[in-house]
């Protein structure tokens, strides 16, 4: 018999906060069964990080974060959630007051919030994947990417996991850009733009040098690419005009980001549903094009998703009780 359960996953990301409620069946395997709300809204964690001495983040963004999280609450009890669980990523691990800002969420909000290893997010990115598409776990090749860190990971052999993995987002290579490229203070230049075609180039291999070598299942690999509104493969597919997309594609879509003011890009890139500043385009498509070029992918499949909420909210063993 169904044991269908109404749950609300938090993705505390260090670049945007998501919330997804839906209705999942419990009984092995687990799986969703109705979705009934998603939102990502960008909260700039990693960003605003690095533009302290130590990392801490700010006052400003605390209260940021606990005002999208206030609001994402009323909203699960709109909906009559019954059970939550929340997850933090990258810049909480990083940060020295990440986890007094994660203390302060459970005393103010009751929100207990659990922070992950890359190794935790990368497999809730491959739950998220499977979730979403429907096929054989083994055919799934799951790349995630956030504001301070991404993910890939597919099963190897003995259905044992295999990743690939970079303390690198659109936060912190935008901070790359305008630090170590341009030598701007970034506290004072918190946007690149207009970033130059030499400006981009070297962006490259200080990108690929923060990588560790490139694993070879992932050659010539067709990977599926989870993400909001706001990710860059989101990006990327709007530029590009396709959803599936080669390196040569991420190539001309950087182009269109190259030498445009902060105005320009805004026009562009960042209408509709994608609420990133533009300060994050030049940026995002430098990271995806580093990344393709250093593993040699062959093609990416943007798959829409609120963050790696749909794989929480069918791990059983991370909701502990009623809300």
């Amino acid at each position: 018999m169904p044991m269908v359960i109404r749950r609300g996953a938090f993705d505390i990301g260090s670049g945007a906060t998501k919330l997804m409620v839906a209705d999942v069946d419990t009984n092995a395997p687990p799986r969703l069964v109705k979705e009934l709300y998603g939102v990502e809204i960008p909260v700039s964690f990693s960003l605003d990080s690095k533009k302290s001495a130590d990392g801490s983040l700010s006052v400003e963004i605390q209260d940021r974060g606990i005002q999208v999280l206030t609001d994402l609450l009323k909203e699960c009890e709109r909906l009559e959630v019954k059970e939550m669980a929340a997850i933090a990523t990258e810049v909480f691990r990083k940060a020295p007051n990440g986890a007094l800002y994660l203390k302060r969420v459970k005393e103010e909000l009751q929100l207990d919030v659990r922070v992950v290893t890359q190794e935790d997010e990368a497999t809730l990115g491959f739950s998220t994947a499977v979730a979403l598409q429907g096929v054989p776990p083994e055919q799934v090749r799951c790349w995630d990417s956030g504001g301070g860190s991404f993910q890939i990971i597919s099963l190897g052999p003995n259905e044992t996991f295999q990743t690939f993995l970079a303390p690198l987002g659109s936060g912190n290579t935008t901070a790359m850009l305008v630090q170590d490229i341009q030598g701007k203070v970034l506290a004072e230049h918190p946007s690149p733009n207009p970033v130059s075609a030499e400006q981009a180039s070297a962006m490259m291999p200080a990108l690929q040098k923060a990588m560790l070598e490139a694993p070879e299942w992932l050659k010539d690999a067709s990977v599926t690419a989870i993400g909001g509104p706001n990710s860059m493969f989101a990006m990327a597919a709007d530029i590009i005009g396709s959803k599936t997309y080669s390196q040569a594609d991420v190539k001309k879509a950087l182009e269109t980001t190259i030498d445009c003011s902060d105005d320009e890009l805004a026009s562009r890139h960042c209408q509709g549903s994608n609420r990133d500043p533009p300060s994050a385009c030049c940026p995002k498509m430098c990271l995806l094009l580093a990344v393709f070029e250093h593993c040699h992918i062959a093609e990416v499949s943007f798959q829409a998703a609120i963050g790696s909420c749909p794989g929480l909210l069918v791990s059983n063993e991370r909701f502990s009780g009623a809300a």
